[in-house]
């Protein structure tokens, strides 16, 4: 049987959810060795390949660049024709709407909340697709028990048509590129990382405003890492001399700056998994997250705590972290055993199992 993936994000840069599409059709790749009955054909725009992704070639899912256009006109036009006929897998949030014999991926539903600065053209966007393609879809693949249930409180789905997968740390892979360090003059200076883009619900600015102003906190350094998107609106950014905003980079950077970091400050308000919370725990990094349902979903006893709007809170984390070295060493002990439960092999397993059902009964 013919199945097609929704490829358009290897056109695009990589960031949470395209690093869950391509890691996972990477693990598909190779189970796929045992599924002679299926023949899984991945359709992206007929355009140049990112560079993010040409290290790995695929071997039994054909790539296959198609249509005129680009972006959401062709997912929206040219991707149902060109899967006409067969299961089309999705996995980046968005889907094309006229395409009824597919399965969809929502790695949260922010856009149905009040919680994010995305700017109103966008989330009304996200909503139409989300509420056309959850309710026609063959089937709903998420990447948390909490997204599961945002997806059901939101949108109105069956529990039991959504199955949760979740995510894995991949930076482990990369080369650590220490040109980062001797860039933002960190070598041999501790300092605690965050990663965020210019998204209020990754409340960056809490942070910012501790590090700068808190007499705790002024003597220590803070690197902020990830880029600006245009759909996101502005959010204030705070300067001080010992506040670092590195922009995006690569992942040989981030996974240097992850090995060197004191802590990982993971303060967001509302988040569908949360990336670098494995990617933290990948590294050996111990982590103080906001006090939301997902963070305790993903770390359990691998974190510290807090009200993510209590900065008083955090920065009493801080200090206990640094005064206390065996609180980090189970912190990170308990984190590296987390990780058995994230791995893409585990999650490409599950989908594929999925797959495998919906060909039968197909037949």
């Amino acid at each position: 049987m013919k199945i097609y993936i929704n490829c358009r994000f290897l056109t695009q840069r990589i960031t949470g959810v395209q690093r869950f599409a391509f890691e996972l059709c990477k693990a598909l790749d190779s189970l796929l060795i045992e599924a002679n009955d299926l023949q899984v054909i991945g359709l992206m725009p007929n355009r140049e390949i990112n560079a993010q992704y040409t290290d790995y070639v695929f071997h039994n899912i054909t790539i296959q660049p198609c249509g005129r256009f680009a972006g959401h006109i062709w997912e929206q036009f040219e991707l149902p024709f060109y899967s006409r006929g067969s299961l089309l897998i999705n996995l980046c949030n968005t889907a094309p709407l006229v395409k009824f014999y597919q399965m969809i991926t929502l790695h949260d539903v922010i856009f149905m909340t009040n919680l994010d600065s995305q700017k109103w053209w966008f989330k009304a966007w996200y909503r139409v697709i989300a509420y056309v393609t959850s309710a026609t879809a063959k089937h709903i693949f998420t990447v948390s028990q909490f997204s599961q249930q945002e997806i059901c409180r939101l949108l109105g789905c069956n529990i039991a048509k959504i199955t949760v997968l979740g995510n894995a740390p991949k930076i482990t892979n990369y080369p650590y590129q220490d040109d980062i360090l001797h860039k933002f003059n960190l070598v041999s200076r501790p300092y605690y990382l965050m990663i965020g883009s210019n998204s209020a619900r990754k409340n960056t600015q809490l942070v910012a405003e501790l590090f700068a102003q808190d007499p705790r906190c002024q003597e220590l350094i803070l690197v902020i890492a990830g880029g600006k998107y245009a759909n996101l609106g502005e959010v204030s950014t705070i300067e001080a001399s010992n506040i670092i905003y590195t922009n995006y980079i690569d992942d040989s950077a981030l996974r240097c700056l992850y090995h060197h970091a004191q802590a990982l400050l993971f303060p967001s308000l509302y988040e569908g998994f949360g990336i670098p919370l494995v990617e933290a725990m990948a590294e050996s990094v111990p982590i103080i997250a906001a006090d939301i349902p997902v963070t305790h979903e993903v770390c359990a006893e691998s974190a510290l705590y807090f009200s993510a709007t209590d900065s008083q809170q955090l920065a009493n984390c801080i200090l206990l972290l640094q005064t206390q070295p065996e609180l980090r060493e189970r912190l990170i002990k308990n984190g590296l055993q987390r990780l058995d439960n994230y791995q893409w092999d585990k999650f490409a397993k599950i989908m594929l199992a999925k797959l495998m059902l919906e060909t039968k009964e197909k037949e």
